[in-house]
């Protein structure tokens, strides 16, 4: 079995497909795989995020790479999720592991809210909230929100 690389993580299929379209043209072996379900079914997350990949073989992984930099304005690679850190684009959503049973206890505690769920980037290992903090209200000397 051939292992993939993940060049480019998307949370909606026609800019993946985009870009998987055109690195085909420019001779790669690409597959978009649609990791919703896995999500939905084993980590609990039933608003599936950068749940679909543009993979490549590991044979291809530089070369792909380096088409993927080259491309960096275009319109579909600015819908990618990409981490904040170091700008990769090969994240998970939720940041539980897929490849233990031992993800599934914390996907659990995150479907109940008691764990947050947030992007880990697999380049940088970073991790950042899937929703921005709110801001809070303005509060005055006494440390008493002002209305």
């Amino acid at each position: 079995m051939e292992q993939h690389f993940t060049v480019a993580t998307f949370n909606e299929r026609e800019p993946a497909d985009a870009i998987a379209t055109r690195l085909r043209e420019a001779g790669f072996t690409v597959d978009v795989y649609d990791e919703s379900n896995e999500q939905k079914w084993k980590l609990f997350n039933l608003n599936p995020r950068a749940h679909l990949r543009v993979r490549v073989p590991m044979s291809e992984e530089d070369q792909a790479l380096k088409q993927i930099k080259e491309w960096d304005g275009d319109a579909s690679l600015a819908q990618a999720v990409k981490c904040p850190d170091c700008g990769s684009s090969r994240i998970e959503f939720p940041q539980f592991s897929r490849r233990t049973i031992l993800g599934a206890l914390p996907a659990a505690l995150a479907a109940t809210g008691i764990i947050e769920q947030d992007y880990y980037c697999e380049a940088c290992h970073f991790t950042w909230p899937a929703e921005p903090a709110k801001p809070e209200k303005e509060k005055d000397i006494l440390n008493w929100p002002k209305e």
